[in-house]
């Protein structure tokens, strides 16, 4: 019996053939532990839960990842607003990290609780810093960042492919049209690798880089788990 999937690069159905014969590493994304999460979080969990019992039903051997998000998811889409794991930590006068220990409890209870299989491996955005500073000097030995602001940007003007797994054309992207645009971008599309405490003083959590102290922007914190 084949397996396929809907493939965004290519928009239709594919036959999944997997790198490796008979086995099978997939990532997914995990949830921001700020708060409790709601039933359209939950659908992704489903989505991945789905996945993982088909591929074990075909006979693959798999490793299924997922990340927690304990640190740098901003509340606005725009590297902009408060810190959602610092606000929350400031209602209830607590710590980050004693917030972050709740929910995450909260959050795999409740998948327990829907019968939705936890992942093999877990990993915590915390715990994995000193890997997105190291994917972060790569990126930035390639040309591909901009100091602005007192924060660490990637251009993606300087890689052409980007989007292309999302069939998304950056030239018909209308800026402002959902989200005020970051007067620190050259690009309306760019983002945040690095945050340094010159835009965020009141950071709670912070590490030294060589960009100075500060903090991973939350796009740069999958990409580096996802890869060791």
């Amino acid at each position: 019996m084949s397996l396929k999937l809907y493939n965004t690069m290519g928009r239709k159905l594919e036959e999944f053939k997997p790198i490796t014969e008979g086995f099978c590493g997939f990532y997914g994304c995990g949830p921001t532990v700020y708060n409790y999460a709601h039933i359209g979080n939950l659908r992704a969990y489903f989505f991945l839960d789905i996945l993982d019992r088909t591929l074990e039903y075909l006979g693959y051997s798999k490793k299924h990842v997922m990340n927690i998000t304990d640190i740098g998811h901003l509340s606005g889409d725009n590297d902009d607003g408060e810190d959602k794991m610092l606000k929350t930590a400031n209602e209830k006068h607590q710590s980050v990290l004693e917030i972050a220990k709740f929910y995450t409890d909260a959050f795999f209870s409740d998948i327990d609780k829907l019968n939705i299989k936890r992942p093999d491996v877990v990993c915590k955005a915390t715990e994995h810093v000193n890997e997105m500073i190291e994917l972060i000097k790569k990126i930035e030995a390639n040309g591909h960042t901009y100091m602005s602001g007192g924060n660490l940007y990637y251009d993606v003007t300087t890689y052409p492919d980007y989007g292309k797994l999302a069939c998304l054309n950056l030239n018909d992207l209308k800026a402002g049209a959902r989200i005020e645009v970051d007067s620190n971008k050259k690009n309306p599309c760019d983002f945040v690798l690095w945050f340094t405490k010159s835009k965020y003083e009141n950071q709670a959590l912070t590490w030294e880089s060589p960009w100075g102290r500060g903090y991973p922007g939350w796009h740069i914190e999958c990409s580096a788990m996802s890869m060791k």
